[in-house]
């Protein structure tokens, strides 16, 4: 039996073929939408959490106040069949109390999935 030797060049094709076939496949593993939740329908419960949430954010400026608003929204997102704005009122509450920047994410994110459902700000 005979051992393949390979040069410093066939390994080094071999490691970018091998690469690109990696990139590939999670390219592909990336655009199914597995991680994305569609936009949902924009029902009462989804509706008072968005306005619930729109008419108390300018005000939540401290963690108590940002936890208050999160715990409303989160009881009006849990009446919502809309998995999208109830998962982002959930992660709203998880950033209450982590800083600016987790909660402006987290608010942006609940916004975002409030429009994607058809709704708009009062």
């Amino acid at each position: 039996m005979k051992l393949l030797k390979l040069g410093k060049k066939q390994i080094v094709i071999v490691v970018i073929v091998v690469l690109v076939v990696f990139a590939l496949l999670t390219a592909n593993r990336a655009d199914d939408g597995a991680g994305e939740q569609e936009a949902g329908s924009l029902d009462n419960g989804a509706v008072v959490a968005c306005d619930d949430f729109a008419a108390g954010s300018a005000r939540a400026r401290t963690d108590s106040t940002r936890l208050a608003l999160a715990d409303k929204v989160t009881a009006s997102a849990a009446k919502s069949d809309n998995d999208a704005v109830r998962t982002r009122a959930m992660e709203l509450g998880r950033s209450a109390d982590e800083g600016n920047a987790a909660w402006r994410t987290a608010s942006t994110a609940l916004t975002q999935a409030c429009e994607d459902a058809g709704w708009r700000a009062p």
